[in-house]
């Protein structure tokens, strides 16, 4: 029987020898940045326990159409756990690294993948992770102050995590959890920069059962807290249950926030603090809006929680979508726009 450290050393250097790509492999953001032929899609595959990027237009979304891949999978079984059931993903720009993915996996764990030294990463690639726990289904950055925001549903609760200084923003295998906030059923959460980089003037919004939250982020390094601003806001009546799933931006109108619970979907006005149902579809997983006006959308299939299908229409109450693109067995829990921006 071989040691676990040799276990460790022999397993490491075949999964090291597997993934290792050639020199000629163009950087997987300039791959990316290059293509010229429509939007890409980031999307969070629970039986696959992965996050790919596809292009928008591929005629199929098969292995040949990944443009880049996060697997949260381990060599070593004890670690697995933790990375179960891949919630959510957005990508994000650092100062000092570039584009980031900020992941999120209900089994526990929550954290950030260098996305830029090659297309196939793993577990191995995370440059920070930590383990807010209650089911995490979310997880969002604070641009220049730094911060990370957990959103876990179970019961519900944010977690704060902060640089230990202010001026070393960048640094993630220190930060440290700040601070955590009461919010029932806390399923999503998203950074608002209200149009200017001051971060001091822009909110944090938190979706949870019935209500949306917003907060502002007031200090830096360890001293940053989140401030509840006014009470927080009822969700509109609705015959069925309003538990929160998914909270995006609307690429095409600056100033929306899309929203989604189990029963229903909305526009949110940020400045008249109104909401506008955008369609009664129920158990809506995600949904966000291109900028070019085109809604992407995961509906869970019947008899799953998941989606099969990734679905596209330029009318978020379209009985039929325009396009679908997935795979029979695929468990998508979220998509994504790929896209470093906000709001």
């Amino acid at each position: 029987m071989i040691s676990k450290l040799a276990y460790l050393l022999t397993a490491s250097l075949a999964f090291w020898g597997a993934n290792a790509l050639p020199n000629s492999v163009p950087n997987a953001v300039e791959a990316l940045e290059s293509r010229a032929d429509g939007y890409h899609v980031v999307v969070t595959d629970q039986h696959s326990r992965t996050v790919r990027v596809f292009p928008r237009n591929a005629q199929k979304w098969d292995s040949d159409a990944v443009t880049w891949q996060f697997t949260a999978d381990a060599t070593f079984p004890w670690v697995k756990k933790p990375w179960n059931d891949l919630s959510d993903v957005r990508i994000r720009k650092t100062a000092q690294r570039g584009l980031i993915a900020l992941v999120a996996a209900s089994g526990g764990k929550v954290g950030i993948v260098d996305i830029s030294s090659k297309r196939r990463t793993g577990l191995h690639d995370l440059i920070w992770q930590a383990t807010p726990g209650d089911n995490p289904h979310a997880l969002e950055r604070i641009p220049y102050v730094g911060a990370l925001v957990s959103a876990s549903s179970t019961p519900g609760k944010l977690t704060l995590y902060a640089p230990p200084l202010a001026s070393s923003i960048d640094d993630f295998k220190n930060y440290r959890t700040v601070e955590s906030y009461d919010v029932d059923f806390a399923h999503a959460v998203l950074w608002d920069p209200q149009g200017n980089n001051d971060p001091d003037k822009g909110f944090l919004w938190a979706l949870g059962r019935d209500y949306l939250h917003q907060f502002r982020v007031k200090g830096r390094g360890q001293d940053t807290r989140l401030v509840r601003v006014r009470d927080p806001i009822s969700l509109p009546p609705y015959k069925g249950t309003r538990n929160g799933h998914d909270l995006q931006p609307d690429y095409h109108q600056p100033g929306v926030l899309l929203l989604t619970h189990t029963s229903a979907a909305y526009e949110f006005n940020t400045s008249t603090r109104k909401f506008k149902e955008l369609t009664d579809k129920g158990k809506l997983k995600s949904l966000v809006r291109h900028s070019s006006g085109e809604y992407v959308w995961v509906q869970s299939s019947k008899g799953s929680d998941m989606g099969h299908y990734v679905s596209f229409s330029e009318n978020a109450r379209a009985d039929k979508p325009k396009d679908s693109l997935g795979w029979d067995d695929a468990e998508f829990y979220k998509a994504r726009i790929y896209s470093p921006d906000y709001a």
